[in-house]
């Protein structure tokens, strides 16, 4: 059963154009689809310990197992969750190749967002009815109570007269994302060039969520783990919370029932259930847990793999995928700047989050613009880039475009035992 949307949206989107109705099923017409099928069985990393950091206190293991248990919940309505939801868990979307990474194919979810990202006068917005970018898969928009009949909203191609951007996202892996916050601003901003003076093409810049510098999220939108926990906990579970560090103003949602219109304030939803749905101290043993999960640690270099290695920075890859950065607690050997680029109009979604460092060369708008993936850990979780499109990692090296169409164009040049190095390389990390 398709979702039921109010008066005033249904008898918009019966004049256009529908472009998916399916909660999985990748069919919407132009936008980026990734592979028919999910991946066979999750694959493994060698000699890492996923399970948490060994030399913790006591205490902080408490707390640590604690916040697994919340990563693990499955909410109830009666627990908050929904009215619209696309998961009942964190783990729902993080568990593959075990709890924190990332999903296959089938739990990728859609965003979606009315207007074009490079008009500032009339900035995009969610589409009407719904609460967030995120296009909830059950639920009901009718009622303020829990339901399982609903289904995914149908979405307009246009919405009176504004174009409306789709994709696709993948759940995005956070083993180790906690040491990028031990990552200095003035390491990012040292390593940006947003303006490419050094002329080789390739433009990092940082982004911004409320005037600090993002690292978390596939625009980098987010710039610490309570805004990249909280978000989701409400556009992916419907689960409202108050700021851990600290409190804020109820956020007014303008008649949606839930949403994330500014992070570091109460969010608040309809659904019956009070307010926050989350207790504060579980969701510090939350935000504890996402923030402590180790690391993928890089495998013993065979001879193949150290030529791959080699490639890896002689063709430029390493400009983006820096291979370590300095922080407070030793080197984070994740191979990204946590930087923004410019990948190409074939992966673009012009839909345009936080606000980036100005530059003279790019728009003032994150549409065409994605964050450097980190790689460690990179082959326990396919498929590939944001949306899943790649199933293999030499597809997701052949479809970067835009600042790396040089790189790109060098590495098909390779030859085949050459570019199978580079990939046993990848693979160890």
């Amino acid at each position: 059963m398709t979702l039921r949307l109010p008066t005033f949206v249904s008898i918009a989107l019966s004049a256009v154009a529908l472009l998916f109705t399916s909660a999985c099923s990748g069919d919407s017409g132009s936008t980026p689809t990734g592979p028919a099928a999910p991946h066979g069985g999750a694959p493994s990393v060698a000699g890492v310990d996923f399970d948490g950091p060994s030399t913790m206190s006591a205490f902080d293991r408490g707390r640590f197992e604690r916040g697994r248990a919340q990563f693990q919940k499955k909410y109830k309505p009666s627990e908050g969750l929904g009215p619209l939801y696309n998961a009942v868990s964190c783990e729902s979307c993080h568990s593959a190749p075990t709890l924190g990474g990332s999903a296959p194919l089938y739990r990728n979810f859609y965003v979606a967002m009315a207007g074009e990202p490079n008009t500032p006068l009339q900035p995009q917005f969610p589409l009407p009815g719904l609460p967030s970018l995120v296009v909830p898969a059950f639920g009901d928009l009718t009622s303020l109570t829990h339901t399982l009949t609903g289904g995914r909203p149908t979405i307009p191609a246009t919405w009176f007269g504004l174009d409306v951007h789709v994709a696709q996202r993948g759940s995005i892996p956070t083993f180790g994302v906690g040491l990028f916050e031990f990552v200095s601003d003035a390491t990012i901003v040292a390593n940006s060039d947003p303006d490419d003076l050094d002329g080789d093409g390739i433009s990092g810049r940082y982004n911004t969520e409320a005037g600090a510098i993002g690292r978390f999220g596939i625009k980098a939108q987010a710039n610490n783990i309570e805004s990249f926990t909280r978000a989701p906990l409400m556009n992916q579970m419907g689960i409202s919370s108050n700021p851990f560090r600290g409190t804020g103003s109820v956020v007014s949602l303008g008649g949606a029932r839930q949403g994330t219109a500014n992070p570091f304030v109460p969010l608040i939803d309809s659904d019956g259930v009070p307010d926050p749905e989350i207790a504060h101290d579980d969701l510090g043993d939350l935000i504890f847990f996402a923030s402590n999960l180790p690391a993928p640690k890089k495998q013993p270099l065979d001879a193949a793999a150290t030529h791959g290695e080699q490639l890896f920075g002689q063709i430029g890859c390493v400009l983006c995928h820096v291979p370590s950065l300095p922080s407070t607690r030793g080197p984070v050997e994740a191979y990204t700047d946590l930087l923004l680029h410019d990948m190409g109009p074939a992966l673009a979604d012009q839909m345009s989050l936080g606000i980036p460092q100005s530059s003279s060369i790019s728009p003032e708008h994150t549409g065409d613009e994605f964050r450097t993936a980190p790689l460690w850990g990179v082959s326990s979780h396919p498929p590939f880039l944001h949306d899943g499109r790649a199933e293999t990692l030499e597809e997701a090296i052949l479809a970067h475009g835009g600042e790396a169409t040089a790189i790109t164009a060098t590495f098909q040049a390779l030859s085949p035992a050459d570019r199978d190095d580079l990939i046993t390389f990848l693979e160890k990390l």
